[in-house]
């Protein structure tokens, strides 16, 4: 356990009344080649309080998640690169997962390793706040000044499509923590699927509607500004939604080493809520600094270091 603890190094304190606040973030690292792992050796130099890992952080094959023995296993082998160390040692560390880190592709709360998954998830990620033994799933919030993160579990409580993501009691203990946390500049939410995106694609939250509505009229209640942070996708992009006339943020950013894939035509089309001219079709991670309380700005960064999207949106109060 200490072999597989120590792959993590804790990275120095956080600065907690810096008015400028940046992070970096990023999804779906499957294990390729040498030369696609030189993205990590990028996000290692950035200056940043963390980085976040939105889930498929590791592609999990059939005889990886067995049992907790075979998925320490397959963490051991994704992370003992030269490279993923490089940025596992550069900063804090905060992550989620998604289907391919949690179980089989597309695996929901059928899954029958889904505690020893959870489990196997919170000792990789030492920095991550979760709490396992008392919600038995992944969820975590932390406050930094006052930008409050959270981290949602989208796959331990879901369902049939068309059912629930997140389920009843992770979205009550949702509201809980916006509650209590009414008094912070802004929120970023990870979750693994996609919630702005319109087009009933993939694992879309527009394919769970009752409750995606429920989510975003929770959030649209919010006293805060309120940005979404999801991979899972294999290309990147922002949207941007008014619900009852609050504006509602997401940064999807996907892939970090994994294959692209770009949106079709028709998704572009149904997907009302994209921002024009965001769409990123390679290996990125996003970049995204909160500044002065008000001002949001938001990278996707190549793996050579070049900027392919850049926005700025005033958010604040």
């Amino acid at each position: 356990m200490k072999k597989f603890a120590a792959l993590l190094l804790l990275a120095g304190t956080i600065s907690l009344k810096a008015q400028t606040f940046t992070f970096c973030a990023g999804s779906c690292a499957d294990l390729r080649t040498d030369e696609s792992e030189s993205i990590f050796l990028t996000i290692a130099k950035e200056e940043k309080q963390f980085f976040l890992w939105l889930g498929d952080n590791l592609y999990f094959k059939k005889p990886d998640w067995q049992n907790e023995s075979t998925m320490r296993d397959a963490y051991m082998k994704r992370f003992q690169g030269d490279a993923v160390q490089m940025l596992l040692s550069s900063s804090r560390q905060l992550a989620i997962y998604d289907d391919h880190d949690y179980g089989p592709n597309d695996s929901d709360s059928s899954f029958a390793g889904k505690r020893e998954s959870a489990q196997v998830f919170a000792e990789f990620w030492l920095e991550t706040p979760t709490q396992v033994d008392r919600y038995h799933d992944i969820r975590w919030s932390e406050r930094y000044g006052d930008v409050l993160m959270v981290g949602l579990d989208d796959r331990a409580h879901r369902g049939p499509v068309g059912t629930v993501i997140l389920g009843k009691e992770q979205m009550a203990w949702l509201a809980g923590q916006l509650d209590a946390n009414k008094d912070a500049s802004i929120v970023f939410i990870a979750v693994g699927s996609q919630v702005l995106n319109e087009a009933e694609v993939f694992e879309n939250y527009s394919r769970f509607p009752a409750e995606r509505d429920e989510l975003l009229a929770l959030c649209a209640r919010a006293e805060m500004p309120v940005v979404f942070l999801t991979g899972d996708r294999h290309h990147g992009e922002i949207s941007q939604k008014r619900v009852n006339g609050t504006l509602l943020t997401e940064i999807t950013a996907s892939p970090l080493t994994s294959t692209t894939h770009s949106p079709s035509a028709d998704e572009l089309k149904a997907n009302k809520s994209l921002v024009k001219n965001t769409v990123v079709n390679e290996a990125h991670y996003a970049r995204i600094t909160w500044m002065d309380g008000k001002r949001l700005s938001v990278q996707l960064v190549a793996a050579s270091g070049k900027d392919l999207v850049s926005k700025e949106f005033k958010l604040g109060r």
